[in-house]
């Protein structure tokens, strides 16, 4: 579908969907879980792999164009497959889900306050029906007149845009392949919470409250392997761990109750200085750390034992804000980037 009737889809739709209200979501069903989540470790057995130093501080977000490549690493490509509705001042995306296939997106982007709401995109219903620059400009002036026509309606019937809800900052939304569940991180202070959001509602229904224990806060991302394993990943601050490296948490997330363990080797060299998201490619079956410019990936057979060669890193050109990153079961990277905001496609392995 053309860049350009992405960009009108996506803003159109808001601008009916959400703009015109939506009422807030109903209390989720609670479940608050006593005890430590986190199993105990010992910290002296701790260790770190020295993986290779690719690190990106943080730069100006002036990226603009429709392809990023590699400038170091490994070799990887970009180029901008869905414009998102940025121009309407709500658009704020911070998070991506697409199915094994691709078939269908969700976006959680947030505005203030710590709120935000779930897109949900039939992507294969939509590039079949495509649009002409033509029928764009008449379905943006329907829209504007409150005169839709029936083409119009079967493309928004594809768009739905959800309630209002509180997401804290709205970067970990998450789906289990194993049972097809969508999952994020309500809060990471130590008193921490996931919730479940419906597929259908696009709201949360389910929340477990949890603490993983008083001295570690639950991470800002959130990403589950084939198997339905959940994982989460932190930068240390130092101490008993060099500061900058990159902690690995491993769990489960059930129906009323959470636990993880920590990696006991993590990543010597961060990505960059945000840690904006985490990852997973059942293609080769990898785990990936995003940051802005750069992306680290390493075996999840091989955690906990992982060797310098293991490790993967890129470093991109662009300027951009890296907000999630998804695969599809062919191995196809899908990336959500901000300024502007957009979902890139890989054009080679990644």
């Amino acid at each position: 579908m053309h860049k350009a009737t992405w960009g009108w889809l996506t803003a159109t739709a808001a601008a009916l969907f959400f703009l015109g209200g939506t009422s807030l979501n109903a209390s989720a069903k609670t479940y608050t879980q006593h005890g430590n989540a986190l199993a105990n470790y010992n910290v002296a057995h701790y260790k770190t792999v020295n993986n290779r130093n690719l690190f990106v501080p943080r730069y100006s977000f002036t990226g603009y164009g429709s392809v990023m490549t590699s400038t170091k690493g490994t070799k990887v490509g970009f180029k901008t497959d869905i414009l998102l509705p940025d121009q309407i001042g709500w658009q704020n995306p911070q998070s991506l889900v697409m199915d094994r296939t691709g078939h269908t997106m969700y976006v959680l982007s947030t505005h203030h306050n710590d709120r935000g709401f779930i897109a949900k995109y039939n992507l294969a219903a939509l590039r079949k029906m495509g649009a002409t620059s033509s029928a764009l400009a008449q379905a943006d002036k329907d829209r504007a007149n409150h005169a839709l026509t029936a083409k119009d309606k079967a493309i928004l019937k594809n768009v739905k845009v959800g309630p209002d809800f509180a997401c804290g900052h709205g970067q970990s939304l998450a789906r289990n392949p194993k049972n097809g569940q969508l999952w994020f991180v309500g809060a990471t202070a130590i008193h921490s919470n996931v919730q479940q959001v419906s597929t259908k509602t696009l709201k949360p229904v389910k929340r477990i409250n949890f603490m993983l224990k008083n001295t570690v806060p639950m991470g800002e991302n959130l990403t589950f392997d084939k198997h339905g394993n959940a994982y989460f990943y932190t930068y240390s601050n130092g101490g008993w761990a060099p500061k900058g490296t990159v902690k690995i948490y491993q769990g489960k997330i059930h129906s009323k109750f959470v636990n993880f363990h920590l990696i006991m080797q993590g990543l010597r060299h961060n990505p960059g200085t945000k840690s904006q998201s985490l990852a997973y490619n059942a293609k080769r079956n990898r785990l990936y750390f995003i940051s802005d410019g750069s992306i680290s990936s390493v075996p999840v057979s091989k955690l906990g034992h992982l060797k310098e060669s293991d490790v993967e890193a890129t470093n991109l050109n662009g300027k951009r804000e890296f907000e999630g990153l998804q695969f599809t079961n062919n191995g196809t990277g899908y990336l959500l980037t901000n300024r502007p905001a957009q979902v890139m496609k890989t054009t080679r392995a990644f």
